[in-house]
């Protein structure tokens, strides 16, 4: 009597291999510590957020800051209702996303990082700490350079005889869309540098990209300035180009290297 053959488990009750948690660990059981991540990273976001509901005058007042630089008297108006509850929750959602960023981070490395082999895990770790110290420096580089000088601009513009009133919605998307998109151009470097680690582009190749590079990055910085003077460009552009040399020497040193005696393609 001949044996059977032994029947091959339903599709989401086979072993995952090569991911956390060992060939042991079925597709259910990685859904499942996805969806706990999840909840994690959810009720981080909502502490967070409650935290900033119950200092969000504190939190007004830092983002205030700049435009009382030269105008210490400067004040927001509400223009309806709901303004005020809008940017109480503005404020309430953004800083709830800061104070749980840290949270997410971990909690997405530790679902990712026991899948990867040990060559990925050695350079995964540099990189994530390199992309946020970019963007807490670009954060820091707009909001106390770029947002006074820009404010005083502004708010200086035109005559005497204009009376400046600025609402609060406008106010705060005004310097968290600053804020945000100065932050992100500073991740140029960590990109330039992961792109020539995997060796899309090489280095000699982004060199001679330079003259396209000064454009677009003039280019951007003239949407990302709120004001058309050449100077506050110029806040934003100059540090996009130290940023671009700064990610070709990155992706200079990360560039996958030749064996000795092959020969070159």
């Amino acid at each position: 009597m001949s044996a059977q053959p032994a029947q091959e488990p339903p599709p989401d009750l086979k072993p995952v291999e090569g991911h956390h948690g060992g060939p042991d660990m079925t597709l259910i059981d990685h859904l499942k510590e996805l969806r706990n991540r999840v909840i994690i990273c959810a009720l981080a976001l909502v502490i967070g957020s409650l935290v900033s509901f119950l200092f969000w005058e504190s939190i007004l007042g830092w983002l205030l800051a700049p435009a009382r630089v030269d105008h210490p008297e400067f004040t927001l108006t509400s223009f309806s209702p709901t303004d005020r509850i809008s940017a109480i929750f503005k404020i309430g959602l953004y800083g709830g996303v800061i104070l749980a960023s840290p949270v997410m981070i971990y909690q997405l490395l530790m679902f990712v990082v026991p899948g990867l082999t040990p060559r990925e895990r050695k350079w995964l770790l540099p990189g994530v700490l390199g992309a946020i110290l970019f963007l807490v420096a670009g954060m820091a580089f707009a909001y106390f350079i770029i947002l006074p000088a820009s404010l005083n601009f502004l708010l200086d513009l035109g005559s005497k005889q204009i009376e400046t009133k600025i609402g609060i919605q406008a106010y705060m998307d005004f310097v968290t869309r600053i804020i945000f998109f100065v932050g992100l151009s500073f991740e140029m470097p960590v990109v330039l540098g992961i792109v020539g680690k995997l060796g899309v582009i090489r280095p000699r190749q982004m060199l001679k990209f330079w003259r396209y590079a000064v454009l677009i990055i003039v280019i951007l910085a003239a949407v990302i300035t709120p004001t058309p003077d050449p100077y506050n460009q110029m806040l934003v552009a100059g540090p996009m180009f130290a940023l671009y040399a700064l990610g070709v020497a990155f992706a200079y040193m990360l560039q996958p290297r030749k064996p000795r005696g092959q020969p070159a393609a």
